[in-house]
């Protein structure tokens, strides 16, 4: 039995789909009506931390947390898949401005964006390996002039 061209094509066709379809435990789906969360943690012992979180649609306000607290909120990603969030974080270690949701993140932390601000800087908890942390160090700290002591006038 000779194959015809146009029968060589559709086969051919087919299988580079099959191919190309994830195995089910490795595929899964985005869905526009998921909610995405994101949950920010003080895991500085003894210190109160101030954050302020915002998105180009939103801004979720400053407020303070202390040891131990969660901050969390949820929304859903927009169309064009280019939701962004930010948080300002400030501590007596250090502080800056970091995206702690962004298309780029989310190969990390998939729908639950956990962090932790500690010490040395804010640490993303990866959901999606698994729970390995990704730190980041502080984009500003304390000059040692400001942290020594004052002398005696």
């Amino acid at each position: 039995m000779e194959l015809s061209k146009e029968h060589f094509f559709i086969i051919a066709f087919a299988l580079l789909v099959l191919a190309n379809k994830p195995i089910a435990s490795q595929a899964k789906e985005t869905n526009l009506l998921d909610y995405t969360v994101v949950s920010v943690k003080n895991d500085i012992q003894s210190e109160n931390i101030t954050i302020h979180c915002y998105s180009t649609e939103d801004n979720l306000g400053t407020l303070t947390l202390s040891y131990g607290a969660n901050y969390t909120w949820h929304f859903n990603i927009n169309v064009g898949r280019s939701t962004k969030f930010w948080c300002d974080f400030k501590t007596t270690h250090g502080s800056g401005n970091y995206g702690v949701y962004t298309p780029k993140l989310h190969v990390r932390c998939d729908y639950q964006c956990n962090w932790l601000i500690r010490a040395n800087g804010p640490c993303l908890v990866q959901s999606n390996y698994y729970g390995q942390l990704w730190c980041q160090n502080w984009k500003s700290v304390p000059s040692l002039q400001n942290l020594s002591p004052k002398s005696p006038e």
